[in-house]
């Protein structure tokens, strides 16, 4: 997973017993401690002055702040877990927005690298589930047929908070890929392919791996940064990073 990208506001304290605190800074703004506590329950992320702040601001002025800091906080927690073959970014607009990308390693879908947006809802995390849209519409039972959008509310009918986490959303929608699951489908026909003729159902299988390989080197319209671009394979470019990768691993691997 790609590091925390760096928030625009440098903090100014620290946590300390296990509860998040404010301070000011020299300009007099109250900004967040630097290191984000994953083992501290989000609820006490809530400022606790009630009285309004000079300028009228109260609480609720900083409520959008909080839900960054909270969502950049799993965005962190994604170092900590296995979810291979899934790799995701933040978007440079918006921490609610995170890019992925999803290679596909064994199964029916081998070979399958499928891009995908992950936009989580602005009263996180007590709202709903984040929505996990692929830049295609997959073929799969669990993912719509006009919009590519995977079928989240399935696996997380009611989201909650503390308990739910980010990273379980990209276990899931790299799980379906390897376990195929008909019942209750968002695209019926090709569960009912699935059902009644296996054949059919990988030959449409082979046709969206083939379509998500095709897909990856076409020009991208998304103007964000921190959307994942893929060129061909130029030596004279890409040798000496794959070389370093491959030291990596080794150095790594304690050989």
């Amino acid at each position: 997973m790609n590091d925390v990208p760096s928030s625009s506001q440098q903090s100014t304290d620290v946590a300390t017993d296990s509860m998040v605190k404010l301070s000011n800074n020299k300009e007099g703004r109250k900004q967040l401690p630097s290191v984000f506590n994953s083992s501290v329950d989000d609820r006490s992320l809530l400022v606790t002055e009630s009285k309004p702040e000079q300028g009228g601001r109260n609480k609720n002025a900083y409520s959008s702040f909080f839900l960054e800091y909270s969502v950049l906080g799993e965005y962190a927690e994604l170092k900590k877990r296995k979810v291979p073959g899934v790799y995701v970014i933040a978007s440079a607009k918006s921490p609610l927005v995170w890019h992925g990308v999803l290679f596909v390693r064994q199964g029916m879908y081998q070979g399958g690298v499928f891009r995908f947006m992950m936009t989580i809802p602005d009263n996180y995390p007590d709202g709903t589930c984040p929505k996990l849209v692929f830049d295609f519409p997959v073929f799969h039972p669990l993912v719509e047929p006009q919009t590519g959008e995977l079928d989240v509310l399935r696996a997380f009918p009611k989201w909650r908070r503390n308990t739910n986490k980010l990273w379980q959303v990209l276990l899931y929608a790299r799980r379906i890929f390897y376990k195929i699951d008909t019942k209750t489908p968002t695209n019926p026909k090709a569960a009912v392919l699935y059902e009644t003729n296996l054949d059919q159902f990988k030959s449409m299988v082979l046709e969206t791996v083939a379509s998500s390989k095709s897909r990856l080197f076409e020009p991208v319209t998304s103007d964000d940064p921190n959307y994942f671009r893929f060129n061909p394979w130029d030596p004279s470019v890409h040798e000496d990073a794959h070389h370093q990768m491959l030291n990596l691993q080794v150095n790594g691997s304690g050989k």
